[in-house]
């Protein structure tokens, strides 16, 4: 009996639940990290949270931890999603596509590739014909 060869069907970027699921990240981040500091400062305040004394020091840095972590993932670069879009391209990109394709502002986009080409993901061809500089993935 032989198994059944399907091929991988590539979907295309989703840059409206790309800039959602950051959005969401940044303001989940912002209200843990905020909800640990007030757990902390309800040591010194007069209102009282059922959590009280050293597990309230204990929930308060837990909260706040998983707070930056939560910022951390939101406000890093997206290099996963941008191999995504180059691979599904399966062609070199410019930092203009990768604006137009990821809706990221320009800088933000030459930062990325940046970063690709420092972990060695993309490379640069040196087309002279072309008004902007062309990055290949690497194979």
């Amino acid at each position: 009996m032989e198994k059944c060869k399907v091929p991988f069907v590539m979907r295309p970027f989703n840059h409206y639940a790309f800039h959602r699921r950051r959005k969401a990240l940044k303001l989940t981040g912002l209200i843990v990290s905020l909800a640990g500091i007030f757990t902390m400062l309800d040591l010194v305040l007069n209102v009282r949270l059922p959590v009280s004394g050293s597990r309230a020091v204990f929930l308060g840095i837990v909260l706040i931890i998983f707070g930056v972590l939560f910022l951390y993932h939101g406000y890093k670069l997206p290099l996963e999603e941008a191999l995504e879009i180059v691979h599904n391209r399966g062609q070199g990109i410019t930092a203009s596509e990768l604006v137009h394709e990821m809706r990221v502002d320009r800088l933000s986009a030459d930062r990325i590739i940046a970063a690709l080409l420092r972990k060695g993901f993309l490379r640069s061809s040196a087309n002279a014909g072309t008004a902007e500089e062309v990055f290949e993935p690497v194979q």
